[in-house]
């Protein structure tokens, strides 16, 4: 009976020891924390976090460059000449033209960049409007030396105002005969001249 008591004893112990071993493991699990699995990542508050650090360099924006086609005018500046003029007295001018400046167009390629011309090439020019030349005129004209008339003037067929015949100790000017009784004619046809004065001697 003394044997049977003590060994109840023994069991008695054996059973507490375990039992206090699975209470100590059960507190010491709990006490410790909790770590992650390694196969969960950590995630931040903004999302996951990339491998790579974000860079906060911004891309140079690429230039802009555009070719325009563009056209101006400019003026041709006339030239100008001179023409003798018989219909205008010796030593007068006239300016019987005026002259006129002409009109180029010039086409130029432009180009920009961003906006701001970088460079200008002229590729054509055509003269639009002809520039007129203004012309002088220089008179010529030398009105003739009318002779004295002693003897008056008559209206000839022509209608041209002439000396009468008259007597010289030279040949006047203007005098186209010399009459059989030594006058002079101015006549301007040979029809008539010295009718009067004996008919022609000569002719000058």
């Amino acid at each position: 009976m003394f044997q049977m008591l003590k060994a109840l004893s023994v069991l008695r112990k054996v059973c507490l020891g375990l039992a206090a071993l699975t209470v100590a493991g059960l507190i010491g699990g709990a006490s410790q924390p909790h770590q992650a699995s390694p196969d969960v990542q950590s995630v931040s508050p903004t999302g996951p976090l990339s491998s790579h650090a974000t860079s906060n360099v911004t891309q140079a924006k690429a230039p802009v460059t555009t070719t325009k086609t563009e056209t101006e005018t400019q003026s041709v500046p006339y030239t100008s000449t001179t023409v003798n003029s018989a219909s205008l007295a010796k030593g007068t001018t006239r300016i019987t033209t005026v002259g006129v400046d002409g009109v180029a167009t010039l086409t130029y390629a432009v180009t920009y960049r961003d906006g701001v011309r970088i460079s200008r090439e002229l590729i054509s020019q055509t003269t639009t409007a002809e520039p007129i030349t203004q012309v002088t005129s220089i008179g010529t004209y030398v009105a003739p030396v009318q002779p004295s008339c002693p003897n008056g003037t008559y209206i000839n067929s022509a209608g041209n105002t002439v000396c009468s015949p008259y007597s010289g100790n030279a040949v006047p000017a203007g005098a186209t005969a010399r009459c059989t009784d030594g006058t002079y004619s101015f006549s301007q046809s040979r029809s008539g001249t010295c009718s009067h004065h004996g008919g022609v001697s000569e002719w000058l």
